[in-house]
């Protein structure tokens, strides 16, 4: 998505959006970073496999974000951009869960991006299994990346933030704001110490920069909670 689109996108969203959507509260550009595996090779749609996620940071240092290739379209909604691609299966969003702020952390994660089946109740207190949804461990909460992270279980509150993509012509990617509602001011209240001390960093909230690291998922955290 080209800068002018997405600035045109926010604009009719705020214009026209209800209090209840997923972008209803927060459209946030951001500087343009670009996405770049731990080789210092660009990520593109064709480096992903169907159904792979990488963990990387935006729009600061110590923010995580899920990036996701799924193995359906993420179509598009009049509140959110789809997924990118030329099949629309490459998505992006915090990983920071908008209950209780539960994220991909070095040492263990209990949300995840889950490409097989898991099982849960949804909101009309159905039992349900579906696969490539993202779940969090700590309280239940399931997000559907292909519907714009919307809240299928649990109790969060919220959406998760989308991370809004652009794809150049080459392929490469590059994240380049949020929307929807964020945390990241709440997170990095909540957690600045700890991120300090598990990124190596004085400033919790500085800008990610020009690059951003995209690790895959498996390897981001020594353990993994799955439920």
């Amino acid at each position: 998505m080209k800068r002018r689109e997405f600035n045109r996108l926010c604009t009719a969203m705020l214009a026209g959006a209800s209090s209840h959507s997923l972008m209803a509260n927060e459209q946030t550009l951001y500087p343009r970073t670009q996405l770049m595996y731990e080789n210092d090779s660009p990520v593109t749609v064709a480096s992903m496999q169907a159904g792979s996620s990488c963990i990387f940071s935006y729009p600061y240092v110590t923010t995580p974000c899920f990036l996701v290739r799924l193995k359906k379209i993420a179509e598009p909604t009049t509140q959110w951009q789809g997924g990118v691609g030329a099949d629309s299966s490459v998505v992006a969003f915090s990983a920071i869960c908008s209950h209780k702020m539960s994220h991909p952390a070095k040492p263990i994660s209990h949300i995840n991006f889950r490409q097989e089946p898991i099982s849960f109740y949804s909101k009309d207190g159905k039992a349900t299994e579906r696969d490539q949804l993202i779940s969090c461990c700590s309280e239940r909460s399931v997000y559907d990346p292909a519907k714009g992270g919307e809240v299928l279980s649990g109790p969060a509150p919220a959406p998760l933030a989308a991370i809004v993509l652009e794809e150049a012509e080459n392929g490469e990617l590059f994240a380049i704001g949020s929307a929807g509602t964020n945390v990241f001011d709440q997170f990095l209240d909540k957690f600045g110490f700890r991120l300090a001390l598990e990124y190596g960093v004085s400033d919790v909230r500085a800008p990610v920069g020009s690059l951003s690291i995209a690790t895959p998922a498996e390897s981001f955290s020594a353990q993994q909670i799955r439920c």
